[in-house]
């Protein structure tokens, strides 16, 4: 369930979280995977769950990008770190936020990625399904090897022990999400 697509008649990446009405912004056709350039159509609410989106009409990208099916609870983080990173860290005003930022060599997409001025590029990755710490260095290094610093949101299968630690030893700094919490929120607010 994508947030970006490409607009064909612009040649540029659209955030659909951004379009007021994306429905009557866009005809049929318009928006394609800007990976693997299918048509994508556009689905969910941006009052009720699912959040709206973008679809691949045959429900899944051909580009050979590796991806995962995200959950709702996975989409709402993504674009909370999005939204709000830039308001937490004074660092980070200054850095220019994507969702969904392609990474061509190493055919990953980053969560959300935060490039600096300078050209620095920090991915912010939200982990929700069981990964082992041989799959968590892996992808670190992959992102490390283009010269991007990475950081690992971990909730749900993901929080585990044995990842905390890693993410500490190796990387300085371990974040964790408080599903509970979200739950709590998520049901005062009504948002999700």
């Amino acid at each position: 369930m994508p947030y970006v697509g490409l607009d064909k008649k612009t040649n540029k990446r659209v955030n659909i979280l951004r379009v007021n009405d994306p429905r009557d912004e866009f005809v049929k056709g318009q928006i394609v995977c800007p990976y693997c350039d299918e048509e994508m159509a556009i689905r969910g609410s941006k009052y009720h769950k699912p959040k709206i989106h973008f679809m691949h009409l045959s429900d899944q990208c051909k580009s050979g990008y590796k991806s995962h099916p995200e959950s709702p609870e996975h989409l709402f983080f993504k674009e909370y770190l999005a939204e709000n990173l830039s308001k937490e860290f004074e660092d980070y005003q200054t850095a220019s936020v994507e969702l969904e930022y392609p990474i061509s060599n190493l055919k990953r997409i980053i969560d959300v990625a935060f490039t600096f001025p300078n050209g620095w590029v920090v991915a912010h990755e939200v982990q929700l399904s069981a990964i082992s710490e041989e799959d968590l260095a892996a992808r670190t290094k992959d992102y490390q090897n283009e010269g991007i610093d990475v950081i690992w949101w971990l909730g749900k299968s993901a929080d585990t022990k044995s990842n905390r630690q890693w993410c500490r030893e190796k990387l300085g700094s371990c974040y964790t999400i408080n599903y509970e919490l979200l739950e709590q929120i998520t049901e005062e607010t009504g948002i999700l």
